[in-house]
């Protein structure tokens, strides 16, 4: 065996020399000696070695690319000494049953390929010379590549996720291929065991649901073929949110016109064309989403098929994710069932991009030790392909369903941000002519919850910009609402009355542009209460907007707000409890922590008032709500000095404001408690008048 040809271990069977080593790389990875001893070695860095040597094209690699991929973390001097003993390791396992099967020099280091066996290589192998019962393969064996070797280092596991993804992609060419060679003459049989092999993998390849339907008509099974279409449109309505292509829906109205079977004679079917791709929308050449928002999909996390447990936590995760995420604001998020689609495909994030519309891609993969999981979780941009941000944990496990919710929950707060800010880093790289409707609606938004007052007056301008777009934007009308709402909440406004009229005109415009817009509705009923304390009509309007959304978490926000006005203190606390589970990561985020004061302050904890009106505060330094609550709330909880500093900076924000102001602008001033807070507020230091 050493000194023979390698190539001569491959002509026939009968002559092939028996293989020193059988490795399995597809699972938990195994050595075994041709004696049946195990030789792979303990050390993870030992195993991982022999997996690179096992994949690389010829067998050899540099020593400086496995110690990059081993120790991407250490200097050169330590990664090559931290080599060093992972080969000395994997050299001394294999010494005892297998020689001379490990070359090595000064430069590189090799794995003699014709004394190995290699199952990953096998399958290849045979897969290229077509004599593969591909039949055998109902899942993607790409999952399990070295499925107990993940976590060994960042670069190594992304070594690992490109070889995953090229056994992927080796697999799908040969589907098609078989495909492909069977379209031209083959039995009926045959067309449809090829086309329902690859349905199995992908139920929304158009080409193989054709084939299937015209290898059931070849049988005369007319109805079989009606069924195989419904069953296709079914796949891609669910997984993709479209319809069939025209030349599927060609076939099918051929097919209904068909007698119940073929006569001799009849016409023959449309030639199974390919479809045509589905093309996403994009603005200015980047996807976007619905209303030329940015969009996200979340894709099924990779995971080790074998372990139970941590198959249950990937699911319930994305699942988790899916929802929470759907509740940030101006964000189109692809529904899981179409992005399930790509739980076994190899697709680029670009391809992924086109096909479901989305402008981001959250991906992840999970693994398990004993008593520990690990995740790993990426957010890609589709439109340049790349990661920017990366995420790692380290659990123990324990109760599920309580990680699970721990670690969605850790997932999306450090998301939010990371998307708020790559939006707002492409927006301003975009010269001012070419920003979109949604790009100044954007920019609004921020500037209107920035603590500087000039930078808040310029989201006004910015809402116009959006509007004069877009007329019918709704969103943007109803935020244009809001922030004369704001305008006069802060007591920045020149003339209330002015700034009112505007509000109830830009709301108006909002519904009559989509009368089923929640926020506008929710709006809409923040103005009857603040504005004008009419309170019957702004809880209709909460109800309405709930009524179509009950996640709308404004509509939950200004109703506490009122509430709390009205002194309904246990009421407020349950419905802001809902607006603040629901948008965690809203840009109004300070206005649900000033509300819960409110709410709190109602019923009279004003240790909570308290907490929650510094963290309003912190959240947004120039929004004055903060600063009367904490007054309020640390003169009733016994806090004079800080109260009195509370003051002192509400007045430096609003100079004009006196405890007579207030009462007047207070919406709850019919209520029992306004003449609780107005003394208070003397307390403080606000002047009486």
């Amino acid at each position: 065996m050493d000194g023979g040809n390698p190539a001569q271990g491959t002509t026939k069977a009968s002559t092939r020399t028996e293989p020193s080593l059988t490795i399995r790389l597809l699972g938990h990875m195994s050595a075994e000696s041709a004696r049946g001893g195990n030789v792979l070695p303990k050390g993870r860095k030992a195993r991982a070695l022999l997996a690179l040597l096992c994949l690389c094209e010829g067998g050899r690699l540099p020593r400086g690319r496995i110690a990059s991929l081993l120790w991407d973390r250490a200097g050169e001097a330590q990664s090559r000494n931290s080599l060093r003993q992972a080969l000395h390791e994997l050299t001394h396992a294999l010494s005892s049953d297998v020689a001379s099967i490990v070359e090595v020099d000064r430069e590189s280091i090799a794995l003699v390929l014709a004394k190995c066996r290699i199952d990953v290589r096998e399958l290849v192998d045979a897969m290229d010379r077509g004599d593969h019962d591909m039949s055998t393969l109902r899942s993607d064996p790409a999952d399990t590549l070295l499925e107990d070797m993940e976590g060994v280092s960042a670069a190594f596991d992304h070594w690992l996720a490109a070889e995953r993804a090229n056994l992927t992609r080796k697999l799908r060419v040969r589907l098609e291929q078989r495909l492909q060679s069977v379209l031209d003459g083959a039995p009926p049989a045959e067309l449809l065991a090829a086309s329902r092999q690859f349905l199995a993998f992908d139920p929304t390849h158009e080409p193989a649901i054709r084939s299937a339907m015209k290898a059931l008509i070849a049988q005369g099974d007319r109805a079989q073929a009606v069924r195989e279409y419904g069953r296709g449109r079914s796949a891609l309505k669910r997984l993709l949110d479209i319809t069939p292509s025209k030349e599927t829906e060609a076939l099918y109205e051929a097919v209904k016109r068909m007698p119940q079977s073929p006569r001799p004679g009849d016409a023959p079917l449309p030639d199974p064309l390919p479809s045509p791709p589905v093309v996403a929308r994009r603005v200015d050449g980047v996807i976007r989403g619905y209303d030329g928002q940015p969009s996200i999909a979340v894709l099924p996390f990779e995971i080790l098929p074998e372990d139970r447990p941590g198959e249950f936590l990937a699911e319930g995760l994305v699942d988790d994710l899916v929802e929470v995420i759907s509740r940030m604001p101006n964000l189109f998020v692809i529904s899981r069932l179409s992005s399930r689609l790509f739980r076994d495909r190899p697709e680029s994030l670009k391809e992924i991009g086109e096909t479901l519309g989305a402008t981001y891609v959250l991906s992840g993969r999970l693994s398990t030790d004993r008593d520990r999981v690990r995740i790993v979780v990426e957010l890609c941009d589709t439109n340049t392909g790349t990661a920017f941000w990366v995420a790692k944990f380290n659990e123990q496990t324990g109760d599920t369903f309580a990680l699970q919710d721990k670690i969605s929950d850790a997932v999306v707060r450090r998301l939010a941000p990371q998307l708020h800010s790559n939006e707002l880093r492409r927006i301003r790289r975009k010269r001012p002519d070419t920003l979109q409707a949604y790009d100044h609606f954007l920019r609004a938004v921020d500037s209107m919850h920035n603590s500087s007052r000039a930078i808040y007056e310029t989201s006004d301008g910015l809402f116009g910009a959006a509007i004069d777009l877009d007329p019918q934007y709704a969103a943007a009308l109803a935020w244009r609402a809001y922030w004369h709402v704001l305008r006069v909440g802060q007591g920045w406004s020149p003339d209330p009355a002015a700034d009112a009229k505007a509000a109830e005109a830009y709301v108006q415009q909002a519904l009559e542009a989509n009368f089923m817009e929640p926020m506008a509705l929710a709006i809409e009923g923040h103005i009857a209460a603040y504005l004008h304390k009419d309170f019957e009509l702004a809880f209709q309007r909460f109800e309405r907007a709930l009524s179509i959304n009950p996640s709308a978490a404004p509509a939950w926000l200004w109703s506490a707000a009122a509430h709390a006005w009205q002194g309904n203190g246990p009421q407020a606390i349950d419905q802001i409890s809902r607006a603040m589970a629901l948008a965690p990561f809203d840009p109004l985020r300070y206005a649900y922590s000033g509300i819960a004061g409110m709410a709190y302050l109602a019923d009279r904890q004003y240790d909570r008032a308290v907490q929650h009106g510094r963290q309003c505060m912190q959240e947004n330094p120039s929004y004055t709500h903060a600063y009367r609550l904490l007054a309020i709330g640390a003169i009733l909880s016994g806090r004079v000095a800080e109260a009195r500093d509370a003051v002192r900076r509400l007045r430096k924000l609003e100079p004009g404001l006196t405890v007579e102001r207030f009462r007047h602008r207070y919406p709850g001033s019919g209520s029992d408690h306004c003449d609780l807070y107005c003394e208070a507020l003397a307390r403080a230091g606000l002047p009486a008048r």
